[in-house]
């Protein structure tokens, strides 16, 4: 099966980051383990922030996806064009080499017209010209808005080999 098949029938943040390191190993034949997620608040003008071991989504974008796309695959290519390019800061890749490294794993992966692909080259609203950013104070720092993590129980545990 596919790498697109199999995100078609995802259901939670863990298949979609799996399928993540499956597509950047196939491609870059790289990985690493070990990370978590957590979402939070922060800027609409922020998707998600990595800071070492921890991949953060912007809780409040995914909510608003979430209303304003009607369909659930927009959603998942979102959460896997997203997670990509974190998972590719964690490998060490800086901004501007992440970006292009992600729209190639997506491209070579998913076929130059899936919406993830289309999302890493031009952007959300490429693919929802509908979407409204959201409308919030901008003043607080994200450092601030960071505080308060819910992180994901049981995200990339595949090599743990531990009892917890």
């Amino acid at each position: 099966m596919s790498i697109t098949e199999q995100l078609d029938r995802s259901r939670e943040f863990n298949d979609i980051f799996l399928l993540v390191k499956k597509a950047v190993y196939k491609t870059l034949g790289r990985r690493r383990v070990g990370l978590m997620l957590g979402l939070s608040d922060m800027p609409s003008a922020v998707a998600a922030y990595y800071s070492p071991n921890v991949i953060v989504l912007n809780r409040k974008l995914i909510e608003k996806l979430k209303r304003e796309a009607n369909d659930e695959n927009i959603l998942k290519s979102y959460l896997f064009e997203v997670l990509l390019h974190e998972y590719l800061h964690s490998l060490g890749y800086d901004e501007v080499y992440a970006n292009e490294l992600a729209y190639m794993i997506c491209k070579n992966n998913l076929g130059e017209e899936h919406p993830a692909t289309k999302m890493s080259k031009y952007g959300l609203r490429s693919v929802l010209q509908s979407f409204k950013e959201l409308d919030e104070d901008l003043n607080h720092p994200i450092r601030m808005r960071l505080k308060n993590i819910e992180f994901i129980k049981g995200f990339d545990s595949e090599n743990v080999t531990y009892l917890a």
